[in-house]
């Protein structure tokens, strides 16, 4: 068997994530090995995930099934019952579901990822700059009242809960509440 097959199929691996060499080399070889009918059902079913996925544009959560409205607005963010007061920013879309059990009622964020704590450039590489623009739209208008960090307790984690009050500090009024709720 060429070498480079592998190769190729196994740097798709590496960029999942928690995916080191060795794994994303098992993976490959675990995939070269099944029948052809179980590689196809694999290749349909990426296809069909990857073709019904849609981002909220208030959140940027990620949801499958069709936008609510012409918006391009998620179930959550379209829910008028829902307590627009309040925003929960979390790493990753994901990270959503485990507030469902929760009882909380408010509105969520989708950061995109941690802020490394060796990083200068703290807007670089998440949807940081979104976030700015959504507490000052709505921080202004008074609707938004509270925001809840929800980052795991991890350094990167803890960098990055600092990162966001320091860029979100000039832009929201004396009124806005920061809370901290951590989570592994």
């Amino acid at each position: 068997m060429n070498n480079d097959s592998v190769d190729r199929l196994a740097k798709h691996f590496l960029k999942f994530p928690g995916i080191g060499e060795r794994q994303a080399r098992r993976f490959a070889y675990f995939i070269l090995t099944q029948q052809e009918g179980y590689v196809n059902s694999l290749s349909r079913a990426l296809i069909d995930a990857r073709s019904h996925a849609n981002t909220c544009n208030r959140c940027l959560r990620i949801f499958e099934g069709s936008t609510g409205s012409s918006t391009g607005l998620c179930s959550i963010c379209s829910d008028d019952n829902r307590d627009q007061s309040s925003v929960i920013v979390v790493e990753k879309s994901q990270d959503i579901e485990s507030f469902g059990r929760t009882g909380y009622n408010g509105l969520f964020f989708v950061l995109g990822g941690l802020i490394p704590i060796v990083q200068r450039d703290i807007i670089q590489g998440t949807n940081a700059q979104r976030l700015i623009d959504r507490v000052q739209n709505e921080s202004t208008s008074g609707v938004l009242q509270e925001i809840i960090l929800a980052f795991p307790i991890t350094p990167n984690g803890e960098h990055t809960d600092s990162a966001v009050r320091e860029l979100l500090a000039p832009i929201s009024s004396n009124e806005l509440e920061f809370w901290n709720h951590h989570h592994r």
